[in-house]
């Protein structure tokens, strides 16, 4: 190989390793755009269950008097859209999505923790969501729209736990019909 050659072989290699790095660096992947992806949830939310009066978490550590949602989410609007739908945390220096933890709704408040949304759309949908602290019932993070339009099919968002020690519910919403509710904790 001749010098030019090379050194298009590597300018093409940075171009695509920088690509790269930034698709991994966004809050939120859409997984190939593929509808047949299999996401196991926390908690399992089906459409029907999702019209029950409380959701209840597998692996809550929100103490039984505190449990009770803030607002309940529409089945109709989840089935519609969702097949499945899970909170989860990525640990600090967690790799998505080998180091996913499914089944965890506690985090550590310095930052390091990431929380975790994940499941599979039926449809495209942007989708919103809201942090509400149940202590307080006010919102700790009012209603922020993901970054881009969800395709139809498997993803993943995350953002780090910036928030103080409490108990909070994961609003998800689309447009304005609440579509699912996670409670979680925060330790300091």
């Amino acid at each position: 190989m001749n010098y030019k050659k090379i050194f298009i072989i590597c300018i093409v290699t940075v171009f695509c390793i920088a690509a790269f790095t930034g698709l991994v660096g966004c809050n939120i992947i859409n997984l190939l755009y593929k509808t047949n992806i299999s996401v196991p949830s926390l908690p399992p939310v089906a459409a029907a269950e999702s019209a029950a009066t409380d959701l209840e978490t597998t692996n809550s550590l929100v103490p039984e008097d505190e449990s009770k949602l803030s607002e309940q989410s529409g089945g109709a609007s989840f089935g519609g859209y969702f097949s499945e739908l899970g909170l989860g945390k990525l640990p600090a220096g967690g790799i998505m999505p080998a180091d996913l933890k499914k089944e965890e709704n506690v985090f550590v408040s310095n930052g390091t923790d990431q929380l975790v949304i994940y499941g599979t759309l039926l449809k495209d949908a942007k989708l919103s969501s809201v942090i509400y602290d149940v202590k307080t019932k006010n919102n700790a993070r009012e209603k922020t729209e993901f970054a881009m339009v969800m395709k139809k099919g498997g993803f993943t968002g995350s953002e780090p736990v910036n928030l103080y020690a409490g108990l909070f519910e994961y609003q998800i919403w689309i447009a304005d019909k609440l579509v699912a509710v996670f409670p979680f904790e925060v330790r300091p």
